[in-house]
């Protein structure tokens, strides 16, 4: 029975659909009029270099405090690395392991190939394009050479993954639902068509024919006309379209197909991936539709009216700059020019007195309406003139903390959803690693607070991962009061901060991991060593070890009964328990003081025959006991009733 659900279609008709879809949603952004917000929000943001002349006198200037306000808020969503936190699905040691590799590949991957600086340019474009996404998908031919095909002499390469930035109108997608959550996307994509034709052979020469429709595409575009490197039919870059279906009930294997046109299909089977691995940023969803919002375009009327306020101004200085001057009618002033500026002006004392002509003054209510204006801005945006740059002379530096970190706090819409974005790109690119790095690769794992080292991993590393997350940082740690303020109470805490350079570091990066970083490797160790423990091997302990710790934790490979009816386990676990016994009542106070670690050391008992000295020693004498010696004390007397005759006669 032939399907009805188009993303189903056979391979003779879905390049023709997928092209259908594109232009329906091109005709849906043009005549729903979100093509013409994308653009004047588009042409805010990059505003004008030029004082334009309006008419015959009017000067039009453009003063750019919207971009000012989405810049300054992208700084505080984007200005703290993330923290990448790996999540093995077993907490055996293994994928313990796997997890440390895991969070220090993605540092290196999110560093040395720009993937954290394409999560930020999306974060931008969400901003005043209302989304930014970013797609993540495997290239088989990038990365470097590892081998050759006997069969066709081509060479083989270890693959590489993809991760690309795009806008609203890049995703093609239901307009008629009402979440963004869809189960299909239709991605809009420029390549080198030299480059896909090399790729694909067999559809070379029809690859190279295609011409750029630009009258297709720059009607579409966010520039529109303005586009002119669009115009060039030379151009060596073609618009690709990509459909990616998620695994669902009516596509259980899911789909991609790539095509250039409705005749040319470059790619055509099941989703290769474990899911879609396309990524929105918003800073909310504009209910009840398929589209997200961004409330920092509700600045744009009132940069419209501050541009028109100041325009205003400047006409009026422009015009009327040069001075005039008002003479009596009939009075002919005679000038003569001494030297450069100045000059001796003669008239007629008895026509009238030339007087100056007052025309630059600019009624006050006109610059208040411009503060006024900004004000609105201030308050639309959630950006104080603290973060602008623009900090009260009165104001204490506490206050002005408070309020930036109430500005930060404001920003939780696009906050969040730029960490999520950055979570579900860390999960996708362990995943991509998991799947198709079979061959082994080398990376510079930079863990935090660790030294760089040169890493070989393949996919078999990976295995133990199931989700990245990311940590979110306090607010206080994106501002140097906030960050003083918690180095100066950790220096305060007992046992937190021992020495300047971790001061510094919590005051300069706010990072508190260094201060655990020896508690988080003791319980890897623990960990490790139950493990061994729990097979019946033997296990060291050092004088270094936390003892107490590792008693408490060690005993705990015990505590069922399976363990405790295998005779190896008992003997092995008891074993190292007592180890640990025996070093902790050894150790060198002086040395339990530098680990921060309580002493058992027992001093040696004193030679036979010494009196005990003090009460205390008396009564922990073995050969008098406590009790001998509290029944042969002497109490006080009791203190006798007054005597009620003594104070008689008085």
């Amino acid at each position: 029975m032939e399907t009805k659900y188009w993303a189903a279609g056979g391979p003779d008709k879905i390049a023709s659909d997928i092209m259908s879809k594109v232009e329906k949603y091109k005709e849906f952004v043009e005549q729903s009029g979100l093509l013409q917000e994308l653009r004047k929000s588009y042409n805010s943001f990059y505003g004008n270099v030029n004082i334009e002349n309006v008419g015959q006198s009017l000067k039009a200037i453009h003063i750019n405090h919207y971009a000012s306000y989405v810049r300054n808020i992208h700084n505080m969503v984007t200005g703290s690395r993330p923290a990448w936190e790996a999540r093995a699905v077993n907490t055996d040691l293994e994928s313990q392991a796997d997890t440390q590799l895991a969070s220090g590949l993605l540092d290196f991957y999110m560093r040395e190939k720009h993937i954290e600086s394409k999560l930020t340019d999306s974060c931008l474009k969400a901003l005043f394009l209302k989304e930014g996404w970013i797609s993540l998908g495997w290239n088989a031919t990038g990365g470097e050479v590892y081998g050759t095909n006997p069969e066709t002499g081509l060479p083989i390469y270890e693959g590489d993954f993809e991760c690309n930035v795009h806008t609203i109108l890049d995703v093609i997608r239901d307009v008629n639902r009402r979440n963004m959550n869809h189960d299909w996307y239709i991605l809009r994509q420029f390549k080198n068509k030299y480059d896909l034709s090399s790729k694909y052979p067999e559809l070379a020469e029809k690859i190279e024919a295609i011409k750029p429709d630009n009258r297709f595409d720059i009607a579409y575009e966010l520039g529109g006309m303005t586009s002119a490197h669009k115009i060039n039919e030379d151009s060596d870059l073609i618009a690709t379209y990509t459909l990616l279906h998620k695994k669902t009930e009516a596509m259980p294997q899911g789909r991609m197909v790539e095509v250039c046109d409705k005749e040319i299909t470059l790619f055509d089977g099941p989703l290769p991936y474990k899911d879609v691995y396309l990524f929105p940023i918003t800073s909310g969803q504009h209910f009840d539709t398929a589209f997200g919002h961004s409330y920092l375009m509700d600045l744009l009327p009132l940069q419209d009216a501050f541009d028109a306020t100041v325009s205003a101004i400047l006409t009026n200085q422009a015009a009327l700059a040069v001075q005039n001057l008002q003479v009596p009618k009939g009075a002919t002033p005679k000038v003569t020019e001494i030297m450069d500026g100045m000059n001796i002006w003669e008239y007629d004392p008895k026509a009238g007195k030339m007087e100056p002509m007052d025309l630059l003054k600019t009624s006050p209510e006109v610059f208040n309406f411009a503060g006024f204006l900004t004000q609105q801005g201030d308050l639309i945006s959630n950006v104080s003139q603290i973060g602008r740059g623009n900090a009260p002379t009165n104001m204490s530096g506490t206050a002005m903390a408070l309020l930036q970190q109430q500005a930060i706090q404001s920003t939780s819409g696009v906050s969040m959803s730029y960490t999520f974005a950055q979570e579900n790109v860390g999960t996708a690119l362990v995943e991509l690693l998991q799947t198709f790095a079979v061959v082994p690769r080398v990376a510079m794992i930079a863990g935090k607070s660790k030294r760089s080292m040169l890493k070989s991993f393949s996919n078999k590393d990976l295995k133990g991962i199931g989700r990245v997350y990311v940590d979110r940082a306090n607010p206080l740690t994106k501002t140097g009061a906030g960050r003083m303020e918690i180095a100066n109470n950790l220096l305060a805490a007992p046992n937190m901060i021992s020495d300047p350079q971790q001061y510094l570091g919590v005051l300069t990066t706010g990072n508190l991991e260094p201060l655990y970083q020896r508690d988080n490797s003791q319980r890897m160790l623990i960990l490790s060593e139950n493990e061994k423990l729990m097979e019946g091997a033997p296990v060291q302990a050092l004088m270094t070890d936390n003892h107490p710790t590792h008693i408490l934790e060690h005993s705990c490979v015990l505590d069922s009964p399976e363990a405790r009816e295998n005779p190896q386990v008992v003997q092995s676990t008891l074993a190292h328990i007592q180890e640990h016994m025996n070093l902790a009542k050894t150790m060198d106070p002086a040395m339990a003081m530098t680990l921060k670690q309580a002493s058992l050391f027992q001093p040696p008992p004193p030679p036979a025959g010494t009196p005990p000295q003090g009460g205390a020693a008396q009564v922990m004498n073995p050969t008098e006991p406590a009790s001998e010696i509290a029944e042969n004390t002497a109490l006080p007397n009791p203190a006798e009733p007054p005597n009620p005759n003594a104070f008689q006669g008085v």
